[in-house]
């Protein structure tokens, strides 16, 4: 309602909130079409009419062009349909004129048939498209190889091969594209491959897939990169625990594991504690393991630095209880860990102090009977390695006197194996220690237990030492004790011109002893012709038995010494041979990639020989210190009048023994 003034046109409130104009209803519809202009009340009628006709002729124009449009659709279907049967039937002409090639029956010849060429370009095409993602190059070279090598085999372990099997037969060709690869790689990358090659063997295993292709690499990496074997042990224990069901795939993961010990003992020895040890309890994986224990011992036999703690480790696996292992490779086991312990002890700069007090700790009441070997076995070797050991034993003795007192039982026991390699004086000042040790104990009034086992033990040992240390070497002083009183009769019978006028016949002659002398020699002689005469008559018989039975022998023996004479006549003539046909060709063969070299060799060991007498006579003349009576002329005149005298002496008294043997017999 207006009032007179301006009135405000506007929507209602909920036209503004939605924004959008009303819809008509149909009724609504209607009224605006009677409503709306009418093109009759604009146009003549004419034009109205010329406008409804080309509308209608439009309408009737388009279903045509629908139709057209389809039937071309259908056309080009048809003509597609009919390309891919000819492209098929072409391929298959293809295949049936193409030979099919021969799949290779070993690894060696699948190895062999590889194309160097084309995985040179596969490396190079992945490196040059991907050139920051590493792990796609491995993986293509890896199902490069896989493809390659198709060969399913019945020993997932290589049982009957070599340890570094396959990849000993791997070509150069292959091995260095695949040094590149990894080399390019990075650590990182080849440790996330290594893992994810492990874990595609086994898949593959599972769908029934060959896997060499797989092994070749997992060996290639361990030995390129044998810390990439321990980078993630859980994985590998997931993995273990996945597949030790089944046979075929645990074993491959063993030995897969197992190639990074062959090239460094310290990460085989823990693959072997963390993963493997625990498979000693199930029968089909024992011997196996035991094997590459047993291969890691072996192969690194001349190995001076091992972690004492991996030793440890070891042993408390074998022979601690831990795991229930079979009967049948407890001996093996056994000798693989002595192994461990003679390398362990084979340096003698290490210290092994702490190794010491930790065996002392681990030697208990319940430890079983083996492992009580062993440890004293370790200990000992201890105490003969390293000198520290004795004075951690003192000053550990009443802390360990159950220990102390196994270890000094074992000693007593094995005194005569043991003592050469312990230091007796230092075992000495330790025994008289803990005598002291014990005589204040004793005084206590808390009597410690094992005491009396220790007081016992040390006061034998003592006595063993005391005796060896008291030992007088029999045998040099019997021939010392000869040899002076030669020399001081060869002195008596030259100061007095012959043995009859020498103060020593003299003693002999009054002291009688010359006398029963004479006598005894009267007996001897007489029983030693009644026992040749014994021997006259009875040797024919004797020796014709002996004759009987030995010639046979005898003549087998010289038929073998003439063959092995004529054997080695034979085969010196052969080295002689092919020295005299070789030499000049090695020699001309040296002179042609070295020239000079044969020459220059002989005139240094000329040189050398040269040097060495010059410095030889420089020495001598340094070291001559003994002058005046006693240089070295007048040293060796008086060896030489000492030897003449002695050769006198000699004669002078085998001609005055044969004349009292000769007077002796006359008499008789």
């Amino acid at each position: 309602m207006s009032y007179g003034g301006w009135e405000v046109v506007g929507k209602n409130k909920k036209d503004k909130s939605n924004g959008k104009p009303a819809k008509l209803s149909k009724a609504e519809k209607k009224k605006f079409m009677e409503n709306a202009p009418k093109l009759e009340d604009f146009l003549p009628l004419d034009e109205v009419k010329t406008l409804y006709n080309t509308l209608d002729n439009n309408k009737e124009n388009k279903k045509p062009v629908k139709e057209k449009e389809s039937k071309t659709k259908e056309n080009e279907e048809k003509k597609k349909q009919q390309k891919q049967k000819q492209q098929q039937q072409q391929q298959a002409e293809k295949k049936k004129t193409e030979p099919k090639e021969k799949p290779p029956k070993s690894i060696e010849g699948a190895l062999n048939a590889i194309s160097i060429e084309e995985l040179k370009n596969i490396l190079a095409t992945n490196q040059a498209r991907f050139p920051e993602a590493p792990l796609v190059w491995l993986k293509d070279i890896l199902a490069y190889l896989c493809v390659k090598i198709p060969i399913d085999t019945n020993d997932p372990v290589f049982g009957n091969k070599p340890a570094d099997y396959p990849l000993s037969v791997v070509p150069n060709t292959i091995r260095s594209i695949l040094e590149s690869a990894t080399k390019d790689a990075g650590s990182k990358a080849v440790q996330i491959f290594y893992e994810i090659t492990l874990t595609a063997m086994t898949n593959n295993m599972v769908k029934g897939t060959p896997v060499v292709g797989h092994k070749i690499f997992l060996q290639f990496l361990a030995y390129q990169h044998p810390e990439t074997v321990i980078s993630n042990i859980p994985k590998l224990v997931t993995l273990r625990n996945s597949y030790q069901n089944r046979k075929p795939i645990g074993l491959s993961l063993l030995w897969a594991l197992a190639q990074g010990g062959q090239k460094n003992l310290t990460i085989g020895l823990k693959i072997w504690h963390e993963v493997m040890a625990s498979m000693l309890e199930m029968k089909n994986y024992a011997s196996y393991v035991v094997q590459i224990l047993e291969r890691f011992t072996t192969l690194h036999g001349t190995t001076t630095s091992l972690s004492s703690d991996l030793y440890l480790n070891i042993a408390d696996d074998v022979y601690s209880g831990r795991y229930n292992i079979p009967a049948t490779v407890e001996k093996e086991l056994s000798v693989s860990v002595a192994k461990l312990r003679t390398i362990i002890f084979k340096n003698k700069d290490t210290r092994h102090q702490p190794l010491f007090q930790a065996l002392m700790k681990k030697l208990t009441y319940t430890t079983p009977e083996n492992y009580k070997t062993e440890i004293i076995n370790a200990l000992v070797a201890s105490l003969s390695t390293d000198t520290q050991c004795y004075s951690a034993w003192r000053s550990n003795y009443t802390k360990y006197l159950h220990q102390s007192s196994l270890l000094l039982k074992h000693l007593n026991a094995n005194w005569t194996r043991v003592s050469p390699s312990l230091r007796v004086n230092l075992l000495r000042e330790t025994i008289l220690t803990f005598i002291a040790t014990n005589e204040e104990l004793g005084k206590a009034k808390k009597k410690e237990e094992h005491l009396n086992a220790c007081v016992k033990e040390c006061k034998v040992l003592l006595e063993k030492m005391t005796v060896s240390k008291s030992w007088f070497p029999w045998k040099r002083g019997s021939v010392l004790l000869l040899v002076v009183i030669g020399a001081m009769l060869a002195y008596d019978t030259q100061k007095h011109g012959s043995f009859k006028a020498s103060n020593t016949n003299r003693f002999l002659t009054e002291s009688g002893v010359s006398g029963y002398g004479e006598h005894a020699w009267s007996r001897v002689r007489l029983y030693s012709s009644k026992s040749l005469e014994f021997i006259e008559a009875s040797a024919p018989e004797y020796y014709k038995a002996v004759t009987e039975f030995s010639t046979p022998y005898v003549k087998l023996a010289g038929d073998l010494c003439l063959i092995t004479k004529n054997t080695s006549l034979k085969v010196y003539n052969n080295i002689v041979l092919y020295a005299h046909q070789k030499g000049p060709l090695i020699a001309a063969s040296i002179n042609h990639y070295a020239p000079g070299l044969l020459e220059s060799m002989q005139k240094q060991s000329i040189q050398a020989m040269e040097a060495i007498k010059t410095y030889s006579a420089l020495a001598s003349d340094q070291a001559n210190i003994l002058v005046g009576h006693l240089n070295s002329e007048n040293l060796r005149k008086y060896t030489s009048q000492a030897i003449n005298t002695t050769q006198t002496f000699a004669s002078q008294t085998y001609n005055w023994v044969y004349e009292k043997v000769q007077t002796l017999t006359k008499v008789h």
